[in-house]
C-alpha cells in the first residue's frame, strides 16, 4: 500500500459491521450517594437534645450542629431563596436550569405544597429541585429578618470540594445553656492481651499419650475499669477461663495435646464494662513421640451412610451398593460382609482392599450391616451400619392458614403468612418445605427441634395483594415426598409510619463511562451512478446545530450541567419511595456534598446483611434504568443526513456540511455506495467508593419541629454511638452496622470486605500497639474485564452495576460496490480488450529497450571490446534508419558502444 494512499474500511462478509477500535482509557465519571436508612427502634436512642444546646451547636459554627426550622412566621419564602442566589460570589457555577428558574414558577410550586430545595449536582454545579414540604419538615431555617445569614449560608454551599471527599464532622461538645463549655471527654477505654508461654512459633515437645504444657501471659486496659476475665482457647477446642492475678498475669494450667502437628492457642480479655474485648492469637508446633504399633487392620463403611433410608419406588426388592475403605500397618486379606447377621460374602476390590463394595438385594424393613477386615496375621477389625427401606410417603397437614383465609398487611413491610401444620413418617421427616404461588424454589420451614417435624412452622412475605396459592411439600429421610396446597386471600392496607431517630449508611457512588467497541450500524442511504456518471453528496450532522446537539448529548460522553439536570430528574422517577427520596436531599453537610442518587431502606442485625445488600441492588438497578432511558432518548436524536443533489443551505452551527464529488469510471458497470452510521459502545460502571454514616433526628422544642442530621467518617462510629444510643444498645448496634459494611457484594454476587481495622503506624512503619481504627479499606480496587475486546477495566472501589450502552456518532462509513451486471455489446468488448492489449504490447517493448540500455552501459563500464562487437551485431539498425536519424534507441546505444571500441 502506497503511503499516500488513504485507509481503507470494508464490510465483513454477510454485511457484517466490522469493529474498527476498541476500549480506549478516557473515562467520564460522575459522583453520586445513596442512603441507606438502618431500621433500628427509637427506643435504642438517647432522649433528645434541648433546644438551647441545638442553637449553642449551630453558632459554634459545627459541620454537624442541628439544622433548625424557625416558626411560620419567621420563614423565608421560596421566591426570597431565589433572590437570594444572587448573593453567591461570581466564581461559582450556578446550572442553567437553575439560571432559568423563575419566581413564578417558585410560587407556583409553592402553591402546589412543594419546597425549593437547593443542592449541587453532579458536576459541582449549583442546582435545585422541588420536595414535598410535609416530608419531614420545612427547608432549612432562612430567616426573613436574618438576610445576611442567608447569604452566607449560600455562600458555603457554593464552596467546591473536591470528588468523592466528605468535609470531616468535628465532635460535638453539648452546651449546657449558659454558653459554657462542658466537661471533656474521659479517657477511652483500650483493652490488650499478651501471650507470654508458650512463644510464638515454639515447639512443644511430649510423649506420644500428650504433651502438658502451661498457657500463660498478661492482660492490661486503659481508662475506667478493669480486666474482669481472661478464656483461652486451645485449637479448635472452645474457649475455658484462666487464672486471672491482681497484677493482670494469668494462667491456664495443665493443657494437655495429643496430636501432632500447628496448634493456635488463642487469648481474649474482658472489660468490666462489657464493652470492650481484646484477642491475641499465637501458633505453636506439638511434637509427640512415636506412638507403638498398632497390629489391628481398620475397616470403615462409606456408603450407606448411618441411619439412611431407601425408597422402594413400587418395588419389592432393591439393589443396595455397600461401599467402604479398609487399612492395616501391613497388608489387609480379605473383607467380608454380613447382612441382618447371616453369612458372610467376601466383598470386592481392585486395589488391595484399600477401597471396597458390594450389592445387596434388600427388601424393605430395617437393616444392619456387619463389615469384617483381615490382615495377614488374622487379626481383624470390624464395623457395623444400619439402614432402611421404607415404602410409604410420609404423612402431611397443614393447620394454618385455613383454605380462603384473609390475610392483612401494610404497604412498607407487606403481609407475613404464618404456615404451621405437622408431619409424621415411619422413618422419619428430612424437611418440609414451602412454596408460594407455584414457586419452584421452595424454602425450608422450621421444625419443631432439631430433628423434630412433628410441628413445623414457615412465614411468607408477599407485598402482592390478591389470591395466593401455598403449597407444602414433606419429604422423609427415604425422599418419598407428599405435597399439599392451600389458598389465602391478602390484602394490603396503607400505613403512616413515623420514625423519629434514624441511623443512616451514606454511600458515595461514581458513575464512571469507558469506551467499548466502534462500529458499524444502521444504513443512511444508498445510491447508484451509471457508467461514467458524476454527482455530489454532502452529509449533515446532527452537531452543527446547538439545540439538536444539546439534545443529543449524554452522560457517557459529555460533562454538562444541562445532561447532569436531566440525568438526576430521570433517576428521581425511578425512585420507588418518593417522600423518603426527597428528604434525602437534606441530609447533607450544608449542601457541599455529592448529590442525591436514591434512598433505601434496610432491616439490620449483627449476623444478617441482607437488608442492605437488597436495598443497593434496587438502587443499581434504579441506575441502570435511568442510564438506558437517556442513553436511548439521546442515541435517538443523532440523526444524519445524506444527500445526493448538493444544495448550498445555511446553518447555525459552527460546522460546515461535508460536501464530496464523485464519479463512475467505469464504462460497462453501475457502482453503488451504501452509507452507514458507525456506533460507539460504552461500558458504564456504577461502583461504591466510600462510606460514612449519618444521624437524623426530629425533635419537638416548644410545639415546633426542629432537625438534625449529623455525618461521620468511619473511625468516629464509636463516638457517635456513645452520643446518640443508649449504652446496654451501642455494642449491637455498632456490631449490626459493621456487619452490613464487611458483606457487601457486588455486580457478579460476589462477596468483599471493603472496610478494615488498622493500626497506626510509628515512623518506623511498625504497628502501634492498641491503636486500631475503622476505615475503608485504601486503594480497593474492582476490575472489570471485557470479553468482547479482552480489556480489562479497573476503577476504585466496589462495582455494583455493569452495563453496556450503544449509542450512535456523527462518523459515516462508505462502502463501495462494483454492479455485477455487463453493459458492452461484443464489438464493444473487443475494442477493450485490443485496446488493453495495444498498452501491454508498447509497455513491453519499452521494457526490451531498457534492458537493452542498461547491458550497453555495463559493457561501456567493463570496456570488454568482444561484447561490444557482439552488442553491435546484433543491434544494427536498419539503412534507412541509420540515414535519416540517430535519435533511437539502438543508434544511441552503439553510439556508446563505438566510444568503447575507441
Amino acid at each position: 500500500m502506497s503511503s499516500k494512499q488513504e485507509p481503507m474500511i470494508k464490510l465483513q462478509p454477510g454485511g457484517t459491521a466490522p469493529i474498527i477500535s476498541y476500549n480506549v482509557p478516557e473515562p467520564t465519571t460522575y459522583s453520586g450517594r445513596n442512603f441507606i436508612d438502618l431500621q433500628f427502634p427509637d427506643s435504642y436512642f438517647k432522649p433528645s437534645t434541648s433546644a438551647n444546646s441545638l442553637r449553642s451547636m449551630a453558632a459554634e459554627g459545627e459541620r454537624a450542629a442541628a439544622v433548625t426550622q424557625p416558626s411560620a412566621a419567621q420563614e423565608m419564602s421560596g421566591a426570597e431563596i431565589l433572590k437570594s442566589v444572587a448573593a453567591i460570589y461570581p466564581e461559582e457555577r450556578i446550572s442553567p436550569r437553575l439560571a432559568k428558574l423563575t419566581e413564578e414558577e417558585v410560587l407556583r410550586m409553592e402553591a402546589a405544597g412543594k419546597k425549593l430545595n437547593l443542592y449541587k449536582s453532579m458536576t459541582g454545579a449549583l442546582t435545585y429541585n422541588f420536595i414535598d414540604a410535609s416530608s419531614i419538615g420545612d427547608e432549612t431555617a432562612l430567616s426573613a429578618d436574618t438576610h445576611s445569614a442567608t447569604n452566607a449560608g449560600l455562600a458555603r454551599l457554593a464552596v467546591a470540594q473536591p470528588d468523592g471527599d466528605t468535609p470531616p464532622i468535628a465532635n460535638l461538645m453539648m452546651d449546657d445553656g449558659d454558653g459554657g463549655g462542658g466537661d471533656p471527654l474521659p479517657e477511652p477505654i483500650v483493652v490488650s492481651v499478651a501471650i507470654t508461654s508458650p512463644a510464638a512459633n515454639a515447639t512443644i515437645n511430649g510423649p506420644y499419650t500428650g504433651a502438658v504444657f502451661n498457657v500463660t501471659g498478661y492482660a492490661s486496659n486503659s481508662g475506667d475499669g478493669s480486666i474482669s476475665q481472661v478464656q483461652v482457647k486451645v485449637g479448635a477446642g472452645t474457649y475455658q477461663n484462666a487464672q486471672l492475678n491482681d497484677d493482670g498475669s494469668w494462667v491456664l494450667p495443665n493443657v494437655t495435646v495429643n496430636v501432632d502437628g500447628t496448634l493456635s492457642i488463642s487469648a481474649k480479655a474482658y472489660h468490666s464494662f462489657g464493652t470492650k474485648t481484646a484477642t491475641r492469637t499465637i501458633s505453636v508446633t506439638v511434637a509427640l513421640a512415636a506412638a507403638p504399633d498398632i497390629t489391628l487392620p481398620t475397616v470403615a463403611i462409606t456408603s450407606p451412610t448411618p441411619g439412611k433410608y431407601f425408597k422402594t419406588d413400587g418395588a419389592s426388592m432393591i439393589s443396595v451398593t455397600v461401599e467402604g475403605t479398609a487399612s492395616d500397618n501391613r497388608s489387609v486379606s480379605k473383607v467380608e460382609i454380613s447382612l441382618d447377621n447371616g453369612a458372610f460374602v467376601t466383598a470386592d476390590s481392585t486395589n488391595g482392599w484399600a477401597n471396597w463394595k458390594k450389592t445387596l438385594s434388600v427388601a424393605p424393613g430395617n437393616h444392619t450391616l456387619s463389615v469384617k477386615c483381615t490382615d495377614g496375621a488374622g487379626n481383624a477389625g470390624t464395623a457395623s451400619q444400619t439402614f432402611s427401606v421404607d415404602a410409604a410417603p410420609p404423612s402431611l397437614n397443614i393447620s394454618t392458614p385455613l383454605q380462603n383465609a384473609q390475610i392483612a398487611g401494610t404497604n412498607s413491610n407487606g403481609a407475613v403468612i404464618e404456615v404451621t401444620g405437622t408431619a409424621s413418617d415411619a422413618s422419619g421427616i428430612k424437611q418440609v418445605e414451602v412454596s408460594l404461588d407455584l414457586n419452584p424454589m421452595f424454602v425450608r420451614a422450621t421444625p419443631k427441634a432439631t430433628g423434630d417435624w412433628s410441628t413445623w412452622k414457615a412465614s411468607i412475605p408477599t407485598k402482592e395483594p390478591g389470591i395466593h396459592i401455598i403449597t407444602v411439600r414433606c419429604t422423609d429421610l427415604a425422599d418419598n415426598v407428599i405435597e399439599k396446597s392451600v389458598s389465602v386471600n391478602v390484602t394490603i392496607l396503607p400505613e403512616v409510619s413515623s420514625r423519629l431517630k434514624r441511623i443512616i449508611l451514606v454511600e458515595s457512588y461514581r458513575l464512571s463511562s469507558f469506551l467499548g467497541n466502534y462500529g458499524a450500524g444502521r444504513t443512511l442511504k444508498t445510491f447508484t451512478l451509471l457508467p461514467g456518471e458524476k454527482t455530489k453528496i454532502s452529509i449533515r450532522s446532527y452537531t452543527q446545530k446547538e439545540e439538536t446537539f444539546k439534545e443529543a448529548s449524554t452522560i457517557v460522553d459529555s460533562v454538562t450541567d444541562e445532561i447532569a439536570d436531566e440525568f438526576e430528574k430521570s433517576m428521581g422517577n425511578e425512585q420507588t419511595d418518593k417522600k423518603n427520596y426527597d428528604e434525602s436531599f437534606k441530609y447533607s453537610v450544608n449542601a457541599e456534598a455529592s448529590a442525591s442518587w436514591g434512598w433505601g431502606s434496610a432491616s439490620v442485625s449483627a449476623g444478617v446483611s441482607g437488608g442492605t445488600n437488597a436495598a443497593r441492588e434496587q438502587f443499581a438497578r434504579n441506575i441502570a434504568n435511568s442510564t438506558h432511558k437517556h442513553i436511548a432518548k439521546a442515541s435517538s436524536r443523532r440523526s444524519m443526513e445524506v444527500n445526493t443533489s448538493y444544495e448550498v443551505k445555511t446553518t447555525s452551527g459552527e460546522e460546515t456540511s461535508i460536501v464530496r464529488e464523485i464519479e463512475n469510471i467505469n464504462v460497462g458497470r453501475s457502482l453503488n455506495f451504501v452509507f452507514r452510521q458507525m456506533n460507539q459502545e460504552f461500558i458504564t460502571l456504577l461502583h461504591l467508593v466510600d462510606l460514612r454514616i449519618g444521624f437524623f433526628k426530629v425533635d419537638i422544642v416548644n410545639g415546633a419541629e426542629k432537625y438534625t442530621y449529623k455525618e461521620v467518617t468511619l473511625p468516629q462510629l464509636d463516638a457517635l454511638l456513645a452520643e446518640i444510643v443508649i449504652p446496654e444498645k451501642r455494642n449491637e448496634v455498632r456490631n449490626s452496622i459493621i456487619n452490613q459494611l464487611m458483606n457487601i457484594f457486588d455486580y457478579q454476587d460476589r462477596h468483599h470486605r471493603f472496610v478494615e481495622d488498622k493500626p497506626f503506624k510509628d515512623v518506623n512503619g511498625n504497628d502501634i500497639p492498641l491503636s486500631n481504627y475503622l476505615r475503608v479499606k485504601k486503594d480497593y480496587v474492582s476490575t472489570y474485564n471485557d470479553d468482547a475486546s479482552g480489556t480489562h477495566i479497573s476503577v476504585p472501589g466496589i462495582i455494583l452495576a455493569a452495563n453496556r450502552h450503544v449509542l450512535r456518532t456523527e462518523g459515516v462509513m462508505v462502502e463501495a460496490l462494483l454492479g455485477q451486471g455487463e453493459a458492452l455489446d461484443p464489438y464493444s468488448r473487443g475494442l477493450q480488450t485490443e485496446t488493453v492489449r495495444e498498452k501491454s504490447l508498447r509497455n513491453e517493448l519499452l521494457e526490451r529497450e531498457i534492458k537493452m540500455k542498461q547491458m550497453a552501459l555495463d559493457i561501456l563500464e567493463s570496456r570488454d571490446e568482444f561484447a561490444a562487437k557482439l552488442f553491435g551485431l546484433i543491434n544494427t539498425p536498419p539503412a534507412a534508419e541509420e540515414e535519416e536519424t540517430e535519435s533511437t534507441a539502438s543508434s544511441d546505444s552503439s553510439r556508446v558502444l563505438n566510444g568503447v571500441r575507441s
